[in-house]
C-alpha cells in the first residue's frame, strides 16, 4: 500500500465511520424519545458548563391581608450543570502494506470496512459511559431507587410490576419517564411472563429498542455498566425522563499513520483518537473529585456526580 493508498484508506475510513455513526445517531435519538441524547458539539475546553436559574421552593405563600410583620426572603440562584470531557481512541491498528498488495485489495474498501466497525464500537462506547454514569448518579440517591431484588418468583427476575413500583417513586411526574434502559437477562425476564411485543422500532449494534404495554419503550443493550456483580448478579433497569443522559461529540477525530522499517516486512499502523463530553440530568460533574479527562473508574463513581436539582423530580 503507497502512501497515497493509505491516505485514501483514511480518508474512507473516516467518511463511512462519520456517515455510518449520523445516519445511527439519528435514528437512536428518535426511537428512544430523546431520553438519551447523542448530539454533534465542538466543546473546547475539559469542562462544559451551563448556568441556569434554579427552582424556587415555596414560591407562593400564604398571606393574612389583616396581619403585618416580616416575611422571610427567598433567593433566585444560579445553579450550574456541568459536563465532563471523555477521551477515546483507538489502539494500533496494523495496515502492513505488504498484506495489501499481497491481496491487491482496494484501499477505499479497506478504509470503509474499518470505518463501519469504529461507528459501531464508537456508539456503544458513549452508550455504555452515558449509561453507567447516569447509574452511577441515581444509585446514590434513594429517593428514586427501588429495590426490586427477591420480589418476585423465581427471584431475581423483571416484572412489570417491579417497573410499576419503581416508576411510583416518581409520583405524579412518573408520565414523564419516556424508555426503560434494561440489559437482556431483565428483558428477556419480561419476555419470560407473556410479553407480546413484535415491533422493534431500532436495532444497530447491540441496541435493540421496542415498546412496552405501558407505553414506554424497552431499550435492551447488554452494557457491562448495567450488570451488578454478585451470586447471582444483579442488573439496574434505568427509567429516563427525555434529556436524561447527554452525549456530545466533539467532532474532533484525529487519525495517524506510521511507517516502520526493521522487521521481516514492512510496519505501518493506523491510530485515532477523539472525544465527547458526557452530561447527567440534574447533576453536575464534581470537578475537584472526579477531576479532568476521567477514566471509566471515575466516571461509575457516584460521589463524582453532584446532585443540583432541588427535587428528585426535576
Amino acid at each position: 500500500m503507497a502512501l497515497s493508498d493509505l491516505a485514501v484508506y483514511s480518508e474512507y475510513a473516516y467518511s463511512s465511520m462519520t456517515e455510518v455513526l449520523r445516519q445511527k445517531i439519528d435514528l437512536f435519538n428518535t426511537a428512544t424519545g430523546g431520553a438519551i441524547q447523542l448530539r454533534s458539539a465542538a466543546h473546547q475546553g475539559d469542562f462544559s458548563d451551563v448556568a441556569f436559574f434554579a427552582k424556587i421552593s415555596g414560591l407562593v405563600r400564604r398571606r393574612n391581608s389583616y396581619g403585618s410583620g416580616s416575611v422571610a426572603e427567598k433567593n433566585l440562584a444560579h445553579l450550574v450543570d456541568t459536563m465532563v470531557k471523555v477521551a477515546a481512541g483507538t489502539p494500533p491498528v496494523r495496515l502492513d502494506p505488504g498484506q495489501f498488495k499481497w491481496i491487491q485489495q482496494n484501499p477505499e474498501v479497506a478504509g470503509a470496512a474499518l470505518g463501519q466497525q469504529l461507528a459501531v464500537d464508537t456508539m456503544a462506547d458513549m452508550l455504555n459511559v452515558g449509561l453507567g454514569a447516569s447509574y452511577a448518579a441515581l444509585s446514590a440517591q434513594t429517593a428514586v431507587v427501588y429495590d426490586a431484588t427477591g420480589n418476585t418468583s423465581p427471584e431475581n427476575t423483571l416484572s412489570f410490576g417491579n417497573l410499576n413500583n419503581g416508576q411510583a417513586k416518581f409520583g405524579d411526574q412518573a408520565s414523564t419517564i419516556s424508555a426503560w434502559v434494561m440489559h437482556s437477562k431483565p428483558m428477556f425476564d419480561l419476555y419470560g411472563k407473556n410479553l407480546t411485543n413484535s415491533a422493534s422500532l431500532f436495532t444497530y449494534g447491540n441496541i435493540n429498542v421496542m415498546r412496552d404495554p405501558f407505553g414506554k419503550l424497552l431499550v435492551m443493550t447488554d452494557s457491562q455498566n448495567l450488570v451488578i456483580a454478585g451470586t447471582p448478579n444483579n442488573y439496574a433497569v434505568l427509567g429516563l425522563v427525555p434529556g436524561a443522559v447527554i452525549i456530545d461529540q466533539n467532532n474532533d477525530y484525529t487519525a495517524n499513520e506510521e511507517a516502520k522499517n526493521g522487521d521481516e516486512n514492512i510496519i505501518r499502523t493506523f491510530q485515532a483518537e477523539w472525544s465527547y463530553n458526557v452530561g447527567v440530568k440534574g447533576f453536575a460533574w464534581d470537578k475537584a473529585n472526579g477531576g479532568k479527562s476521567p477514566n471509566d473508574a471515575a466516571l461509575l463513581t457516584a460521589t463524582n456526580w453532584d446532585k443540583y436539582a432541588t427535587s428528585h423530580k426535576d
